[in-house]
């Protein structure tokens, strides 16, 4: 029986042990443009964690997670992200809506391989990611008006491209 607990307690520990830490990209600083492009993979976790937990787990984590990509967002030379109009309209100017549909527009440009994408394609994919964290309720994710718009649609279907506007 003290084998068990013991063994329990070990896999307890090592769980959290590998849970999201994210307070020290909070200071993160990039300092050459080799360091943008080695910085993608780290963005890449950021944009996931965002949008594999939810909004109101974790605060610290999301909000640190939010930061580096801002930075990052900021200075790499290697994309152009254009938060137009259309972006606002999106989130309503909403800071946490507009913090997930950054990381989105990340995960969008860095996870793409087929070549450089076109504001309207950046932003129909990322308008996608965000919609699809907005639909599951369990993501504690309030949504704007244009994203409820966006809900409400009978071909809207969790995982489907959105048609341009």
């Amino acid at each position: 029986m003290k084998k068990i607990i013991f063994i329990v307690l070990i896999l307890f520990s090592c769980t959290m042990s590998f849970a999201q830490n994210f307070s020290k990209l909070a200071n993160a600083e990039f300092k050459s443009t080799e360091s943008f492009k080695s910085s993608e993979s780290q963005v890449l976790i950021c944009a996931n964690y965002l949008f594999s937990t939810p909004a109101d787990q974790a605060e610290l984590n999301r909000l640190n997670a939010i930061k580096y990509i801002m930075n990052w967002m900021q200075g790499t030379p290697d994309y152009t992200f254009d938060i137009g109009e259309k972006a606002m309209k999106l989130t309503n100017g909403e800071t946490d809506l507009l913090g997930l549909y950054m990381a989105a527009m990340s995960k969008t440009v860095i996870e793409n391989t087929a070549g450089k994408l076109s504001s309207d394609e950046m932003y129909n994919q990322a308008e996608k990611i965000l919609v699809n964290y907005c639909a599951v309720a369990d993501n504690k994710m309030k949504p704007s008006k244009k994203i409820k718009q966006l809900l409400k649609k009978p071909n809207n279907k969790l995982n489907s491209v959105h048609k341009k506007n």
